[in-house]
């Protein structure tokens, strides 16, 4: 993870967080190693450590990080430290958190912000939920498909047929937008 530096206020006498609209960061996604389970595991372990999607071995795949997440992250590494190999989240032992211990952290969680109705439904019942509605979000937001499936680390043949269907609610302004491209014809 790479965060703007913080700056030296000589009038407050302290280091200070970057500005909110300038605080962006970028996370780099270096390896992944999704729990799938022993069975389905090349090395017969709950997990086997790989490249990112779509990248060659020893390459990374930058992310964007927004300065709201950035300084939950930089408020968290300032709190915890920063693991081995860069990790954000890590054990007492420094290692890789458990699969159980994310579960029941986002259990905690849904059960705390979710009304009970929400809670019952199929509504981020599981953390990889999140990766979906940002990709989704992303893509609501008007970026470019080539950027997300960049970010997302997919091609864009399966950002799209995976994801288009999830993009809802900006016909309007779709269509002004495509309006505005032919401006002055």
């Amino acid at each position: 993870m790479h965060l703007q530096p913080r700056v030296w206020d000589p009038e407050q006498e302290q280091w200070c967080d970057p500005e909110p609209e300038e605080d962006w960061g970028q996370l780099i996604v270096r390896e992944v190693t999704p729990d799938v389970g022993k069975r389905w595991t090349d090395s017969g372990r709950q997990r086997d450590r790989r490249q990112p999607k779509g990248r060659a071995e020893n390459e990374s795949r930058p992310v964007p990080c927004s300065p709201r997440l950035s300084r939950i992250l930089r408020a968290h590494r300032d709190e915890f430290g920063e693991g081995p190999d860069g990790l954000v989240f890590f054990g007492v032992h420094g290692h890789q958190l458990a699969t159980g211990v994310y579960r029941q952290a986002w259990h905690r969680a849904r059960k705390t912000v979710f009304t009970k109705e929400q809670q019952e439904s199929t509504l981020a019942q599981v953390p990889y939920d999140l990766r979906r509605a940002c990709v989704s979000t992303w893509l609501n937001e008007g970026i470019s498909p080539a950027q997300v499936a960049a970010w997302a680390g997919h091609s864009q043949e399966v950002l799209l047929r995976v994801y288009a269907k999830c993009i809802d609610g900006n016909e309007e302004r779709d269509k002004r937008r495509g309006a505005k491209g032919f401006e002055g014809f």
